[in-house]
């Protein structure tokens, strides 16, 4: 069975997704899916279809070869505040 959940980025908080992971346990889920949508603009730079394959496989084996950084939600939070200051 699929649902679906549709909110706008400024709703997304750290509360709601604690919820939805509590939800998610409760109920068995075996795999979430989440997309998202941004207004349509041209991009100095896109990917290729070929470009964006080598990106994610490349990432893939950084992950297998244990090569990358984890942090909570909370840590997620500040790094971003911190980045969008940035200039």
């Amino acid at each position: 069975m699929e649902h679906s959940l549709r909110i706008k980025a400024d709703e997304l908080s750290l509360s709601l997704i604690e919820g939805l992971k509590k939800h998610f346990k409760a109920i068995n889920a075996k795999e979430i899916t989440i997309s998202f949508s941004t207004p349509k603009k041209k991009y100095l730079y896109q990917e290729t279809q070929e470009e964006a394959r080598a990106r994610i496989e490349q990432s893939v084996k950084d992950m297998e070869n244990g090569d990358f950084v984890f942090f909570t939600g909370e840590e997620f939070e500040q790094m971003s505040k911190a980045l969008s200051t940035i200039k």
